[in-house]
């Protein structure tokens, strides 16, 4: 998603680690930390090199690195099922709390488009909107339940707020995953913000695939969610 490059760009040297299941909900993390299961592939960037590891632990990784900040997620399509969330979500904050010195924040995702055919859609409606909000409220109520979050990454408030612009409901490539060049880079931008504190607006990095009213509405959507992450 172009995050490290953000960073570059800002001057900011990051070392970025992520733990990777595909589609995986905080159930499935909660049980892996719990039989401490080496069934991650650890991806991670250091100086610009990305390297992956497979078979890796939770525990493997946090102790890596001193890290500052670890995020956690909910799978995109119970993101806004809140009873998804419990207890998995306050049991790994908790399994976090006792093993790094880091603030927890959690990364809020995007509702599908409107001509997806994922398999939880029909949980939202098949709408959008209906999906964005559920997620917002899901997330609030995370929040609400577990003071000792740090912060929320806004994705999914960014791709709505980009969605207003000309491109439309395109940010998606599959109907669900962010298609891959001001997709990502809404995303991108958004991370940066919410976790460097500099504002996205202005920043000198895009990727060459995107022109600069692409880059400006992906800039100004990633902000303007930061400031107002609900």
């Amino acid at each position: 998603m172009c995050i490290r490059d953000r960073f570059d760009a800002a001057g900011i040297e990051a070392v970025i680690g992520n733990m990777y299941i595909g589609g995986c909900p905080l159930e499935k993390h909660w049980s892996n930390a719990q039989s401490d299961a080496a069934a991650y592939a650890y991806r991670k960037v250091v100086g610009g090199v990305k390297r992956e590891t497979k078979n890796v632990a939770l525990s493997t990784a946090l102790a890596d690195e001193a890290w500052d900040i670890v995020t956690l997620q909910q799978a995109s399509g119970d993101s806004g099922l809140y009873e998804t969330y419990v207890p998995y979500l306050s049991n790994l904050i908790g399994y976090l709390q006792e093993r790094v010195d880091a603030q927890i924040w959690f990364h809020q995702t995007w509702a599908y488009a409107q001509s997806s055919n994922h398999a939880d859609f029909p949980s939202y409606g098949n709408d959008p909107m209906t999906m964005y909000r559920a997620i917002v409220s899901a997330v609030q109520q995370a929040f609400a339940d577990n003071a000792s979050l740090a912060g929320v990454i806004p994705s999914g408030t960014a791709i709505q707020n980009a969605r207003t612009s000309f491109l439309g409901d395109t940010f998606n490539r599959d109907g669900y995953h962010l298609e891959t060049t001001y997709g990502r880079y809404t995303a991108a931008c958004t991370w940066f913000e919410a976790l460097s504190g500099e504002s996205a607006v202005g920043n000198t990095y895009a990727p060459a695939t995107i022109d600069a009213q692409m880059t400006a509405i992906a800039q100004h959507a990633a902000h303007a969610a930061v400031e107002q992450p609900y």
